[in-house]
């Protein structure tokens, strides 16, 4: 499963009808997602709004409707897509979700930041980690690099504390990342 079948998924389960793109690059994803008003923020490339998803938050979406969905997969900095979360959960309905890429490296290369790769997944884990650690309602299905997916009704973990490293992250992927094998094996959500 890639990151637009789940958004699709999500989608269709949910009657969702405005998606917010955060990191656009060349459009792959966004061009195959299929929603009824599709924007998109990023400094580069040719998105809705050329700008920083800060600035997007700051100076946009206040004048806009809500979001149903969010995807976030711009800058893969931890300190980003935290304030990427924190800034998606005030700007979605109610029974939104929020869906994040590339959670799950699977070397410790491939989370270095700065960039250390060609292929990259950056420190994202750390912001799940740490929204998961203080009963964030998040898991992380293992599939396209990691699907992270934030939605009221998923369960809310127990408070835990979090040691910034890939040996910890090996050793503490459940707790974590909430991983789980497959969009099936999440849990049965009200809708």
């Amino acid at each position: 499963m890639q990151r637009w079948d789940f958004i699709n998924y999500l989608i269709e389960k949910y009657g969702y009808k405005r998606y917010l793109e955060i990191g656009l690059e060349a459009g792959h994803n966004f061009s195959r997602v299929k929603c009824e008003n599709k924007e998109s923020v990023d400094p580069a490339s040719n998105p809705t709004h050329k700008m920083t998803s800060d600035e997007y938050f700051d100076r946009i979406a206040p004048l806009q409707d809500k979001w149903d969905i969010v995807f976030i997969d711009g800058l893969h900095h931890a300190e980003q897509v935290a304030r990427d979360i924190k800034n998606s959960l005030n700007h979605f309905t109610e029974n939104g979700s929020i869906v994040l890429h590339d959670c799950n490296p699977v070397t410790e290369l491939h989370q270095r930041v700065p960039r250390a790769s060609g292929h990259w997944n950056g420190d994202v884990w750390k912001a799940v980690a740490d929204y998961r650690s203080i009963g964030g309602r998040c898991l992380v299905v293992n599939t396209d690099e990691g699907l992270g997916w934030i939605h009221h009704s998923l369960p809310s973990p127990k408070p835990f504390e979090v040691e910034y490293t890939y040996q910890a992250l090996n050793e503490n992927r459940q707790l974590y990342l909430g991983l789980v094998d497959s969009v099936e094996k999440t849990p049965d959500v009200a809708e």
